[in-house]
């Protein structure tokens, strides 16, 4: 059996919707499972973000993406939800995968949304996952962390925490993916980790020993902000905004 992570979810379902925007539960095939479709009340076939949790499936922190994205009319489709009770322990969330992105890109062509119009963004974990299996789609990563960093997207774009920036110097990225370092450390959009509290202890995207998260709401808004404009240039431009 599948259980929904219902403190986080239904405190985001009760949360006032923005105006003229609707939030609804949808199944996707497995591994994604359950996910959190939020769309501006605009035409059906909306460009669409799929974003991908973190290790530890989504906790929330994706909603100030979901809210900047949604400013532009720009509907995102927020994965790993569901938390499995029956099957064999896993170190990472099953929809932090190349599987579940795969199901994701299938539900949304199903729904009759075009493939140009479908991009992918990934927090850590996610992040890592978005830019080696994104293919085609334009893909965001998250502080994937850079040891050991695959980049498959045709066009992405990466941000990266300044004081968690080892490696990234020697990074040999494609010519269409850009690099945008941003002043905070790991996990800078994690609710909950706010000083003087020392925060949760979160996996390594890259596989090394676990990482201490440290909330900067400057860093989020920003990053939110400049991810939600990459998207809408990526995916067209000229997008029904939300209450225009």
């Amino acid at each position: 059996m599948r259980m929904v992570r219902l403190v986080v979810l239904l405190g985001l379902l009760a949360a006032p919707a923005a105006a003229q925007s609707t939030s609804e539960l949808v199944r996707v095939a497995e591994p994604a499972g359950l996910g959190r479709l939020v769309r501006s009340d605009g035409p059906p076939d909306a460009p669409l973000v799929v974003m991908l949790p973190d290790a530890l499936g989504d906790d929330g922190r994706s909603e100030p993406y979901v809210d900047s994205l949604l400013a532009r009319g720009i509907a995102s489709l927020v994965l790993g939800l569901d938390e499995d009770l029956e099957g064999a322990p896993s170190p990472s969330d099953p929809a932090a995968s190349a599987e579940a992105l795969a199901g994701a890109v299938a539900w949304a062509l199903g729904r009759g949304i075009p493939a140009s119009r479908i991009g992918v963004m990934g927090f850590g974990l996610g992040g890592r996952v978005a830019l080696a299996a994104g293919g085609w789609l334009p893909a965001a990563a998250l502080y994937p962390r850079c040891a050991g960093l695959k980049v498959a997207a045709g066009h992405a774009v990466i941000l990266q925490g300044k004081e968690d920036a080892a490696g990234c110097a020697d990074l040999a990225l494609p010519a269409a993916t850009e690099f945008q370092a941003i002043a905070a450390g790991h996990g800078w959009d994690v609710p909950g980790a706010i000083w003087p509290s020392p925060g949760p202890v979160l996996p390594d995207p890259a596989g090394g020993p676990r990482l201490q998260a440290r909330e900067d709401l400057t860093a989020t808004l920003q990053a939110a902000e400049f991810l939600a404009e990459w998207f809408e240039t990526a995916l067209g431009g000229h997008i029904h905004r939300a209450g225009r």
